[in-house]
C-alpha cells in the first residue's frame, strides 16, 4: 500500500510555532481496505518542524488525537520519526493534522507493543539491558529467552543470539501484552490462565524472517564473525524496532559488517525487516522452515509459506504438538529466485552496497481465539492478500 503526504507549501517553512500545526493528506491509492496501516513520517524531512518542539508533537484524525509514537532512531537526544497507525477505505483520502500541544493536554492511550532483553544473573537479580555485544557465540545462554524478544497483543518473536539468529515464534490465545510476565516460558498457572507459549521447534532451520548465508546447496549459519549485537532501538506505545547485527561476518570471500533490523507496529502480527550491510552481497536466504512434514507454498515471486503441526520443545512428555502458519514476503526487485532447501522453503536474495533490502515475515496459529485461519488453505490464501498489501509507504 502506497500512502502519500501532501504538505501545503506555504507551511514548509518555519511556521509550525505561528501556524501551530501542519496539515496533511493520506491517500490510500489502493482499491482495498487497509486497516492500521503504519503511517511514519520522517522529521528531518520538514524543515518547518523545529528539532526543539519535536518531543511536543501529536497527531489528529477528525479533530480527534489519536495515539502516536516519536522515535529517535539515530541516537542523538531528537526525534527524527513520529509514527501512528490509520484505517483506510479503497481510495480514501482522509486529513491529518499535526501539531505542538502541551503535555497536560496529550490524551493517554495504551501501550500495544512490547520489547525486551534479559541478562541472566551471575550474582544478584537479572538485567533488563537495551544492548549487549559479544566477540564469542557464547550469548544464547546468557539471556533469558535466548535473545531479543519483542510482541504486539497477536503474537511475539525473539530472535535467537547465536550463530543460528534464528526468528522464533509465540503464539497467544488472548489478544494481550504477555512477555514481562512470562518471559517466554509461561509457567503451569498461566497456561491455565490462558497465556501463549512458543510454538515452533527451529533446530537448525530458517524459522521466520531469518537471514542466512548461502553456500550453492543450503542456507547457512552467520558462524565465523568478530562481533555479535543485539539491541532494542525503540519500544513504545505503536511500535518496536530491535536489531540484530554482526561484524566481520566472513562470507563470500570477504568481511561484512551487517544489520537487520526488525520493525513490529500495533494490531499487527507481520514484521518488517530491514537489511543493510557494508559490501555487496550474491547471495542472502530467508524464509520459513517447514513444521512437522506439513505442506509449503510459493507464488515464484517472493512469497513463501507454510503450515504444519509439531512439538515446539524437546519435552513431548509435558508439551502438546502446537500448529503454526509461517509467511515471508520479498519484494519484487529483491528476489534472485525461490528455492527449497530440505526443509526450508527460501528466498535468494542480492544485496546491493548502499541500499536497504526489505522484506516482510508474518505467523499465525490456529488457537488463537480469534483466528480465521483454521487450516493450511486458510492461511496460504491469507498470505496472498497480504502480500499484496506490502507495497513501501510513499511520503510525499
Amino acid at each position: 500500500m502506497k500512502i502519500k503526504f501532501l504538505i501545503p507549501a506555504l507551511l514548509l517553512g518555519s511556521t509550525l510555532l505561528s501556524a501551530e500545526s501542519i496539515n496533511l493528506k493520506v491517500i490510500n491509492p489502493n482499491n482495498s481496505e487497509v486497516k492500521n496501516a503504519p503511517v511514519v513520517v520522517s522529521l528531518n524531512k520538514y524543515k518547518g518542524i523545529p528539532a526543539k518542539q519535536r518531543t511536543e508533537l501529536a497527531v489528529f484524525v477528525d479533530g480527534k488525537q489519536v495515539s502516536s509514537q516519536l522515535d529517535d532512531l539515530n541516537k542523538d537526544g531528537i526525534p527524527d520519526e513520529l509514527v501512528f497507525l490509520l484505517d483506510l477505505q479503497g481510495r480514501q483520502t482522509r486529513q491529518v493534522m499535526i501539531k505542538t500541544i502541551l503535555p497536560a493536554q496529550r490524551d493517554s492511550f495504551p501501550t500495544e507493543v512490547y520489547a525486551d532483553m534479559i541478562k541472566k544473573p551471575k550474582n544478584g537479580p537479572k538485567e533488563f539491558v537495551r544492548e549487549a555485544s559479544s566477540t564469542k557465540n557464547d550469548m544464547y545462554s546468557a539471556m533469558f529467552h535466548h535473545g531479543v524478544a519483542f510482541e504486539s497483543a497477536l503474537i511475539a518473536y525473539r530472535i535467537y543470539f547465536d550463530n543460528k539468529s534464528t526468528v522464533d515464534v509465540y503464539g497467544k490465545k488472548k489478544q494481550q501484552l504477555e512477555l514481562a510476565a512470562t518471559e517466554w516460558y509461561p509457567n503451569d498457572t498461566q497456561l491455565a490462565a490462558g497465556y501463549g507459549d512458543d510454538i515452533i521447534q527451529v533446530f537448525n532451520l530458517v524459522g521466520v524472517g531469518t537471514v542466512k548465508g548461502w553456500d550453492g546447496k543450503q542456507a547457512t549459519h552467520i558462524d565465523k564473525f568478530e562481533k555479535r549485537t543485539q539491541r532494542i532501538v525503540s519500544t513504545g506505545k505503536l511500535r518496536t524496532v530491535v536489531e540484530s547485527e554482526v561484524e566481520g561476518w566472513q562470507y563470500e570471500g570477504k568481511k561484512i559488517n551487517m544489520t537487520v533490523r526488525y520493525i513490529m507496529y500495533a494490531r499487527h502480527r507481520d514484521v518488517e525487516a530491514q537489511v543493510i550491510a557494508s559490501e555487496d552481497i550474491a547471495y542472502l536466504a530467508t524464509g520459513v522452515q517447514q513444521t512437522g512434514g506439513g505442506p509449503l507454498t510459493s507464488d515464484n515471486h517472493g512469497l513463501v509459506g507454510s503450515w504444519g503441526t509439531y512439538y515446539p520443545v524437546t519435552d513431548t512428555i509435558k508439551y502438546a504438538k502446537q500448529t503454526v502458519g509461517l509467511g515471508v514476503f520479498v519484494p519484487a526487485g529483491s528476489i534472485l529466485k525461490h528455492t527449497v532447501d530440505g526443509a526450508n522453503n527460501l528466498v535468494l536474495m542480492p544485496y546491493h552496497k548502499g541500499e536497504t533490502l526489505k522484506f516482510y515475515l508474518t505467523a499465525a496459529s490456529p488457537k488463537e481465539e480469534k483466528n480465521p485461519f483454521t487450516s493450511p488453505e486458510a492461511f496460504f490464501a491469507y498470505l496472498k492478500q497480504w502480500g499484496k498489501t506490502l507495497q513501501p509507504v510513499e511520503i510525499k
